[in-house]
């Protein structure tokens, strides 16, 4: 194997180039050994297991190097400077102008809010008199003052019942490993211990006295529940709940009482190991030390409490209903048989979650990727829907027992969302706050289409381009999938997704089986022995793109972050011929490892199957990125994106994958490798630093596919004095 090999990618090039991008910079060998282990009876050579030492000089050096060699290279082609600069210009227009305000939570008689003004990197957290918009607001956290560098996210904060305590939450450089705080709200100062290596939200006690929290444990990779009396030290937190096993989670949580009391007689502990379709659940009388009573075995379903409701339990549960239905109960007696159902399972539409206001039940369905609120009498009497637009995602401020108005924000592709006041008893939707964001999409065409998978299931798709563009086969399309863990992608608006379609590209969203769209079943159908599932749908959905004109193979890019980056990864190893240009980030690629040194890779267990287990094993090796690059590989032009700092996907997946593909993949292939160096899983990234990401990203599609715009596209194919090809990896 000739690691340093040179690579010479000299076939991307614009028609208003003098010249071709140089030769590619060599790419040095990165760390390596002759690392071997036999797994379940299979020899598998892991070479580049050295780029597991995140902390390593060598490996620092390496991912220098990498970083250093995709600037070059993206630097040579003044099409990619010219998108990357165009994008730019866009995002800048395309900013929310003004002062930006969340809605408000009301503690005590005091509003909280987060604000952040046009110059300011980050949110910072607010408090005021009054819920209108433009009431003047005291200044609790300032996260420009917390760390000007920019680094430092203020994730979340949690006031007492009474507003006069505030926990608060920062992360460094995205990282899940945060900081709690404590501040003093009448006089702004910080207080108390500070608790490290944080991984939990905060449940406030009724009279702010104590709290629950969560806690990690690295090792068994389990989370106990636990309880800080203020005033204590950390060190001597009780215990609340803590798992028989290992990789086991727990968390605690109240629930209000006939509709109008926020804390009802019970305490619950649900618990869940790597299956979410089976969690446990446990009760006991709020303020005792009464042993945990098991109200629901983990080995039938999920049963998720809502409301204690004159004297019975109503719960959330998919025992004999995979969509979901919403079922009421005595403590006393909860066995399953004596359930009462009171909203049936919905044959179409998973039933996200449900929760009592004014005496009514509000159930969210999943419908056709959007989502719709639905609203009940307490019997389950369907009385009206709430009027948010089909196919649009909504999110609602605090609901609070002794008001009947809340304020609700809605968004879809086309626009980002206006923040309305809605009357509960009205059933209204008042104009609050425009958007602040000076674009829409509102003129452009968004269409719901299907492909066909392998196994002839219909798999949808959302399309969103403009009246403008063409559909001759010669749009630049990017196609984004994700199709896992039963996490839904849903319509919502993007600055990204603007630009594209106003430089004339062709934006598409897979709803792939294994995500959260379609109920447990279109979950199931994408998971563990059914993974491969995924991919297919994903391929069938460029072909359907391919077949009706909408592009064609070396016009179309495919992109996907996490698990998404799996599926990029896979697909195009498997489908190559399919595609102009892959972006994957912050990609699961080493499915026989995934498990090993992330906190939360254990989880991934529920899709991916135990690698321990033999069976799982081979299944997962029939598609592991990782480990199905065969010598030769011809493949279009590939960008990996990672983050030195992401603790949730470890980033020696990204190293692993770029290493080996850069040391087999045919010459004509390419892959380059992008490392942050100041962000974690993607997260924590500033508005500025967003902008530049995906600027970045355009650039690279413009060197890969060639002009975004259609007209510049067929004008630079026009210019060819010979037939050959300006942009591509290989003929349509």
């Amino acid at each position: 194997m000739n690691i340093a090999r040179t690579l010479r990618h000299i076939f991307f090039h614009a028609a208003n180039d003098n010249a071709a991008p140089a030769a590619l910079q060599r790419a040095l060998a990165p760390p390596h050994d002759n690392t071997k282990e036999v797994l379940h009876g299979r020899t598998v050579k892991d070479p580049f297991r050295p780029l597991e030492k995140l902390d390593a000089p060598e490996t620092a050096a390496w991912v220098a190097r990498e970083n250093k060699r995709t600037g070059d290279y993206m630097k040579q082609s003044s099409l990619a400077r010219k998108a990357e600069a165009e994008a730019l210009a866009f995002f800048d227009r395309a900013r929310p102008r003004g002062m930006q305000e969340s809605m408000f939570r009301k503690h005590g008689d005091q509003y909280f809010v987060w604000r952040k003004e046009e110059k300011d990197a980050r949110y910072s957290a607010f408090v005021k008199d009054s819920a209108d918009y433009d009431a003047p607001a005291r200044l609790l956290l300032d996260a420009q003052k917390i760390d000007p560098s920019g680094k430092t996210n203020i994730v979340n904060f949690h006031v007492t019942p009474d507003g006069k305590t505030l926990a608060y939450r920062l992360s460094v450089s995205g990282s899940d490993k945060e900081t709690l705080h404590f501040m003093d709200v009448a006089s702004g100062k910080d207080f108390g211990p500070v608790y490290k290596n944080f991984r939990s939200a905060v449940a406030w006690d009724k009279d702010g006295k104590g709290f629950h929290y969560t806690q990690s444990d690295e090792k068994t990779k389990s989370s106990s529940v636990m309880y800080h009396k203020m005033g204590t030290k950390p060190e001597d937190d009780v215990t609340v709940y803590a798992p028989a096993t290992e990789e086991t989670q727990a968390y605690r949580f109240r629930l209000a009482k006939d509709s109008k009391e926020p804390y009802g007689d019970y305490e619950w502990i649900s618990v869940s190991d790597n299956a979410p379709d089976r969690h446990a659940l446990y009760a006991r009388r709020a303020g005792t030390s009464d042993a945990w009573r098991e109200i629901f075995p983990r080995k039938e379903g999920t049963l998720s409490p809502i409301a204690e409701i004159n004297g019975k339990i109503y719960a959330v549960t998919d025992l004999g209903a995979p969509n979901g239905r919403l079922v009421s109960f005595d403590i006393d007696d909860p066995a399953p048989d004596k359930w009462q159902t009171l909203l049936p399972e919905d044959a179409n539409d998973q039933l996200a979650g449900v929760f009592v206001w004014q005496n009514r039940l509000f159930a969210t369905y999943n419908h056709d990727t959007g989502e719709a609120l639905k609203v009940f009498d307490l019997q389950g009497k369907h009385q009206h829907d709430v009027p948010v637009p089909p196919l649009s995602t909504f999110s609602l401020g605090q609901v609070r027992h002794d008001d009947p108005t809340c304020l609700l924000s809605y968004e879809n592709f086309q626009e980002d969302g206006n923040v309305y006041k809605y009357d509960a008893n009205a059933n209204t939707l008042t104009l609050e706050k425009k958007s602040s964001t000076p674009i829409d999409l509102k003129d452009c065409i968004v269409e719901r289409v299907y492909a066909t998978s392998k196994d002839g299931t219909k798999v949808p798709m959302t399309v969103i381009r403009h009246p403008d563009t063409k559909l001759d086969g010669t749009a630049a399309t990017l196609l984004y999938g994700y199709g896992g863990f039963s996490v839904p992608l849903e319509p919502g608006f993007s600055a990204g997704i603007a630009q594209w379609v106003r430089a004339g590209g062709i934006y598409v969203q897979a709803n792939l089986r294994g995500g959260g769209e379609y109920g447990q079943e279109w979950h199931d159908a994408g998971r563990r022995e059914n993974k491969q599932n995924v991919f297919d749908d994903f391929a069938a959905c460029a072909e359907h793109l391919i077949k009706n004109k909408y592009t064609i193979n070396t016009r179309l890019a495919i992109q996907g972050g996490s698990n998404g980056g799996l599926l990029t990864l896979a697909t195009m190893i498997q489908r190559p011929e399919l595609f102009g240009a892959v972006i994957s980030e912050v990609p699961v690629a080493d499915m026989f490892r995934f498990h090993i040194g992330s906190y939360y890779g254990y989880s991934w267990k529920s899709d991916y199957g135990d690698p321990d287990i033999k069976e799982d094993f081979n299944t997962a090796a029939k598609y592991s990125p990782l480990h199905n690059v065969k010598k030769g590989l011809e493949h279009p032009p590939l960008l990996i994106k990672t983050d030195a700092h992401d603790d949730r996907v470890l980033p020696w997946h990204s190293y692993k994958m770029a290493a080996t593909l850069q040391t087999r993949e045919n010459r004509k292939s390419l892959t380059l490798l992008k490392v942050r160096t100041d962000g974690g899983h993607s997260a924590g990234m500033t508005e500025d630093q967003w902008y530049r990401d995906a600027a970045s990203v355009r650039a690279f599609l413009a060197m890969t596919l060639g002009p975004i715009d259609q007209n510049a596209y067929k004008a630079a194919l026009a210019a060819q004095k010979r037939p050959r090809r300006l942009f591509g990896w290989r003929k349509p």
